[in-house]
């Protein structure tokens, strides 16, 4: 319906309430001319023409009571003169009334499922919180505070949306992928963890996939897979904090860490529950060695060593930083754990001996919200180390001390702690980083971001992927789709949309409004 019909018929309505209300007073007149003939009194000529003319009034506005809109008072606020009108009259109005008002609900509803129904994403609409990538490193996965996670095509620069994971009704902190068979885990603030298909050849692409099964866990969600034991899902809530206050204060979901066995189909068995826990776990990384560890990162800067089998008693604790351990990477030998911190520095901490002497620290100008290392990474001996991050979002627009680079990713050498290089192009604080060694001639690295971007540079900064276009390159995207750049927002809603229709996701993802 379009705007200027539905405005018509709204003002219609209201002609329709002001005649009934003016019909409605002449009635009243009439009574009252009628009380006078009951006492005795003469009426003039005029008068007698008025009360002769009721039965007319009745007939007009008892037609005016069946144009009445079924969310419409009038009726209830004169029912001096509804009392007036024929039963049956009355009795088919306010069915017709009632059918009306139940068709405009009905409408009304249809529309809110149709707004909320899960869309497919050509790319993320808010922050960007976690990435992952396949087990043949063909594609990422990302999750973001929109509530979706999308698989991407790493076959072209430009990074295509291939699909698109609805399911959780809140933002989508975590995800991980197993290896064989494959199988998508997601952790989100509505308490949920989520299994979902993990394979992209058995999807259809540009298509919206719903869970396999779905885990109630309580509190909001972090999720991550054990690579030797690839149906090994840990996962860990917090308590929740002010933006859930309802749901704190009716059931509190206390620090926890949970160790589930879960099945390539789903189903997911709780192996151990740790709950003595200094605060919020922000990350996890598995642990090797003799027994099977677990690794805890802390806001009070201590790092938690755990056994990660029953009863998962608590190790060891180790002190590194004066403010939040925000994320925890291994040494693909995992002799090795580097830890990123809000204190701005990262430490390279020996795991392979219980002694966990501090190996190395890299330090930066800003917040650190993420770290990465390369597949050769040793402390001050070979490899890089990758650090980003930034001032959270909410104190950008007052800091005053910002850095010109707050948002890049920077490539650290290892042995000299020198910055060898930078991947640029965020616009907001950089959340999470993941190593890439089979891309690239050295290996590389995917971020993400509060600008809702997802980015791959290799080691030497170089930008090799991304989920949008350079200025020039929308240019000429636009030109390959004779649309001029003014154009670009309604190409996908006006002629363009056909033109772009039988082309690849790449073009079509050209006319997203987020590279205009």
């Amino acid at each position: 319906m379009s705007e200027s019909l539905r405005y018509q018929k709204q003002s219609a309505f209201a002609e329709d309430e002001k005649e009934f209300l003016k019909l409605a007073k002449k009635l009243r007149d009439i009574l009252k001319l009628e009380e006078k003939v009951k006492a005795g009194e003469s009426l003039a000529q005029n008068q007698l023409e008025k009360v002769n003319s009721k039965e007319t009034l009745l007939k007009e506005v008892t037609a005016l009571a069946g144009k009445l809109p079924g969310d419409s008072d009038v009726l209830e606020k004169t029912q001096d003169i509804t009392a007036l009108l024929p039963a049956t009259a009355v009795q088919g109005i306010e069915r017709r009334r009632k059918q009306e008002l139940e068709r405009r609900q009905s409408r009304e509803k249809k529309q809110e499922e149709e707004r909320r129904a899960p869309v497919f994403m050509c790319r993320h609409d808010r922050p960007i919180l976690g990435v992952c990538v396949s087990a043949d490193g063909r594609y990422l996965f990302t999750c973001s505070k929109d509530g979706y996670l999308i698989c991407w095509s790493l076959e072209e620069k430009l990074l295509k949306a291939l699909y698109t994971f609805a399911g959780h009704t809140g933002a989508v902190f975590t995800l991980d992928v197993t290896s064989a068979p494959p199988l998508l885990i997601s952790g989100s603030a509505d308490g949920q963890v989520n299994f979902w298909e993990g394979d992209p050849a058995r999807l259809k692409p540009l298509t919206v996939t719903s869970p396999k099964k779905t885990l109630e866990h309580g509190g909001r969600v972090r999720d991550q897979l054990d690579g030797v034991l690839p149906v090994l899902l840990k996962s860990w809530g917090f308590e929740l904090g002010k933006h859930f206050l309802q749901r704190s204060i009716e059931s509190s979901t206390p620090a926890m860490i949970a160790v589930w066995n879960a099945s390539p189909a789903g189903e997911a068995e709780k192996l151990l529950e740790i709950k003595d826990l200094p605060g919020k776990a922000n990350d996890l990384q598995w642990g090797g060695g003799g027994k099977l560890k677990l690794f805890s990162a802390h806001d009070n800067g201590y790092v938690g060593v755990w056994l990660a089998e029953a009863p998962g008693s608590l190790m060891k604790t180790i002190k590194l930083h004066n403010a939040a351990i925000s994320s925890l990477t291994l040494s693909s030998d995992a002799t090795t754990l580097v830890t990123a911190s809000h204190d701005k520095t990262s430490k390279a901490v020996d795991v392979s001996q219980p002694a966990t002497e501090t190996l190395a620290t890299f330090e930066l100008n800003r917040p650190l919200n993420a770290v990465a290392v390369s597949k050769d990474f040793q402390p001050q001996k070979t490899g890089t180390v990758v650090l980003a991050g930034g001032k959270d979002a909410r104190d950008v627009t007052r800091a005053k001390d910002m850095q010109e680079d707050e948002f890049e990713a920077k490539v650290i050498d290892s042995a000299s702690g020198k910055i060898l290089a930078a991947g640029t192009g965020h616009f907001g604080p950089v959340h999470g980083l993941l190593s890439l060694p089979r891309i690239g001639t050295a290996g590389a690295f995917a971020t993400v971001s509060e600008d809702g971007c997802l980015k791959v540079h290799g080691l030497d900064g170089s930008l090799l992927h991304s989920d949008t276009l350079s200025p020039a390159e929308q240019r000429n995207a636009c030109n390959a789709c004779t649309a001029s750049l003014r154009d670009y927002a309604l190409c996908l809603v006006t002629a363009c949309r056909e033109r772009l229709g039988r082309l690849a996701q790449r073009e079509m993802s050209y006319c997203c409004p987020r590279n205009i």
